[in-house]
């Protein structure tokens, strides 16, 4: 409309767009008046995302000088990597990924967890063995804990896969059998009894869907996860941080830039996700054209998360034995009365 009035010339425009700061997202609602997250079917805040973009900084599985650095874990760290799957690469709506995302889920008081996102991609077009061999991988690499897989549909052939011992033949480095840990049914389909029960397999209901983003959303109001910043912050932070990185040739810059890219991504999709009430239950949709894929497998990672939060919190309480309790009371008693 600046332009049409000739209050502003396309070419300041288009410098602006140009400039390394710039965030598509914000330009769209502050130059083009669009209400990300503000309408009444919005089901996710732009704000609540927003301020949980706070990580400068991701594991990558690659660097410069080839050699990966990936943090041991601390004390009671779960690192939890998702997948939502998708094989075939959808060229009409481009609405169709693989999605993936790998979260340290720290310890905090009271047997919580903060989620950190330290990577995650898409993938397009990949085979199912291609796509089972990628995930094993990066299982492997970030030293994960948790492994949770959309099971139902193109799942389930990805899924078979895991729950046999795989060769890489790139490398010849085998990759023991992976089994279930949350369905006896799925985890019987893996036939090898000593297999460490690490994957969650997630076939969802309505119930389940709602319930996970209703948790999600409570996670980002919460503050409990962290997402990488915006791709215009991480290029400042790279530029000032990261050795070499001004010396890289454009392709280079935005292999290291492209988790930030995602990040974003993952807020677009987010804001955009409307939500229908149906009595307790919430039901999702995505707008045409745009992806939800990402979003299903955070939202599996955060449900994970919340369920060893649970698990702990039942483990802790079947420890409370009547002498813990007794001395609780005892200390109660010997606090003055407050009027």
């Amino acid at each position: 409309m600046a332009v049409m009035a000739k209050l502003k010339k396309r070419s300041e425009i288009e410098d602006e767009m140009s400039e390394t700061d710039f965030d598509e997202m914000s330009w769209e609602m502050e130059m083009g008046c669009m209400p990300f997250g503000a309408d009444d079917e919005a089901f996710f805040s732009f704000d609540d995302i927003s301020n949980c973009m706070n990580l400068q900084s991701v594991v990558y599985p690659f660097s410069k000088n080839k050699d990966v650095d990936i943090p041991d874990l601390v004390d009671g760290e779960r690192r939890i990597l998702s997948i939502d799957i998708a094989l075939m690469a959808s060229k009409r709506h481009k609405n169709d990924a693989a999605s993936l995302f790998i979260n340290r889920a720290i310890p905090t008081n009271q047997n919580h967890y903060k989620a950190n996102i330290i990577w995650l991609d898409t993938y397009e077009g990949l085979l199912t063995n291609e796509l089972a061999l990628m995930v094993r991988r990066l299982f492997e690499l970030y030293k994960c804990t948790d492994l949770v897989i959309d099971a139902n549909g193109n799942g389930m052939g990805v899924y078979d896969l895991l729950v046999q011992d795989m060769i890489d033949v790139e490398t010849g480095q085998v990759y023991p059998a992976l089994s279930c840990c949350n369905d006896e049914a799925m985890a019987d389909r893996c036939k090898d009894p000593k297999a460490p029960k690490v994957i969650w397999s997630i076939k969802a209901s309505a119930k389940f869907n709602s319930d996970i983003a209703k948790g999600l959303r409570a996670g980002f109001q919460n503050g409990n996860i962290n997402l990488p910043v915006s791709e215009q912050e991480a290029e400042v932070h790279l530029r000032d941080k990261m050795r070499g990185y001004k010396k890289m040739n454009p392709n280079q810059q935005i292999q290291y830039k492209l988790p930030f890219y995602n990040s974003d991504l993952t807020r677009r999709e987010l804001v955009n996700l409307e939500g229908k009430i149906n009595g307790a239950d919430v039901k999702l949709s995505e707008k045409t054209g745009m992806r939800k894929d990402r979003y299903s497998s955070l939202a599996y990672n955060y449900w994970v998360q919340c369920e060893l939060e649970r698990e702990n919190l039942r483990n802790n309480h079947n420890t409370y034995t009547m002498k813990d309790y007794a001395q609780s009371m005892r200390k109660l008693n010997r606090r003055p009365i407050m009027y």
